[in-house]
């Protein structure tokens, strides 16, 4: 993971992660030459369309960026904005979606399916 330029955030690996889901993940940490080259598990990540902190590109990037070790599993939420994902927004935010309950059930039996796989 980089910081900023020649700033790398070492991280150990876990051995016993076996599949990496992400939701509205920050992917501008992991374009440095390389940072990505040790990444060989199945991925999910979900995004939603109206997320204006990590954008639908940014999860586009990752998927392409793996394409030659890994399919990527991606999902764009109409609607959905950055904070959807979580059960209860940080104040002063305004959930975007109509139906967030069933969004968050949907999103958890995708996230069990693909981590049960």
């Amino acid at each position: 993971m980089w910081l900023g330029p020649g700033w790398q955030a070492g991280i150990r690996r876990e051995w016993r992660l076996t599949r990496l889901a992400l939701l509205a993940a920050p992917t501008g940490f992991f374009q440095a030459p390389a940072a990505l080259e040790p990444v060989r598990l199945p991925t999910f990540a979900w995004v939603g369309s109206a997320d204006d902190i990590t954008p639908p590109a940014q999860t586009e990037w990752l998927a392409n960026a793996l394409h030659e070790q890994l399919a990527v599993d991606v999902r764009v939420t109409e609607g959905a904005g950055h904070f959807s994902c979580m059960d209860m927004g940080p104040p002063h935010t305004v959930e975007s979606l109509p139906d967030k309950p069933a969004f968050l059930r949907e999103l958890s039996d995708e996230v069990c399916k693909f981590v049960q796989a």
